[in-house]
Parts: C-alpha cells; structure tokens; sequence
C-alpha cells in the first residue's frame, strides 16, 4: 500500500528516494505539544516505510507502507497524518555510508552577533584517502 503526504511548506533538499519515512502524532495536553502515545509504541514514533517518491513541485513525498509495522501502527497511518503531526526521515546507509573525501580542508567561523563568544570544540572526522 502506497501513501502520499502533502506537505504546506517546502521539502527537506536531503530527503532522497529509499530513505526510512517515520512519524509521531501529537496531541496538545497542558497547553504544550506532546507524543501520543496511547496506541503506539511506547516511543510514539511510528516507521511508515520508505520514500518511493518525491515531487518539490507540489511538497508531496510517496511512501511504500512497511507491512511489517503492528497492525495498530498501520491503522494511525491509515486514519490519516494530520496537521502538527510531526514527520521525519532517516538516511539509507547502505547509500549513504561515506566520510568526506580528499587532500584539504579550510574552515572558516564567523559570529555576525554583537554579543561575546566563545568556541569549546571543533572536530572532524577523516582517513588519508590515498598516499
């Protein structure tokens, strides 16, 4: 079973065809946004499955819904994503599986704010490509 979600907004650049579509259903409780939960694991994050298409004309991704996900879970997405529903996505890493590739790296920082600051750390990750 195939879903299509529209989106009032633009789509994430990142999101690619096979990337993991999951989303969580809120409820406002207390004047403040919350996960519910009630059916769904104990997370509230539910996997739909994965993107198969994506149109950034018209913000609307496609998505194969996973069988596999309890049938509670399938019933939810099935009943509709509805606005303020959040929805997020996750990298294939049998694709998306790299390092940054090279000889040389130049970083620059810059602080446009007129308030002190300090930088703790910077760090990266990197293996010597060739020799």
């Amino acid at each position: 079973m195939d879903i299509t979600i529209t989106f009032n907004h633009a789509l994430n650049n990142s999101l690619q065809e096979g990337d993991s579509v999951y989303y969580c259903p809120n409820q406002s409780l207390g004047g403040f946004d919350t996960v519910d939960n009630t059916n769904l694991p104990s997370t509230g994050i539910v996997r739909i499955g994965n993107c198969t298409l994506i149109n950034q004309d018209t913000n609307t991704i496609t998505i194969l819904v996973d069988t596999t996900i309890p049938l509670i879970a399938q019933q939810s997405i099935a009943s509709g994503i509805g606005i303020g529903d959040f929805v997020m996505f996750s990298k294939n890493t049998q694709v998306n599986l790299s390092s940054l590739l090279g000889y040389y790296a130049e970083v620059t920082f810059s602080n446009n704010s007129p308030d002190k600051s300090e930088l703790f750390a910077v760090s990266t990750e990197f293996s010597e490509s060739s020799k």
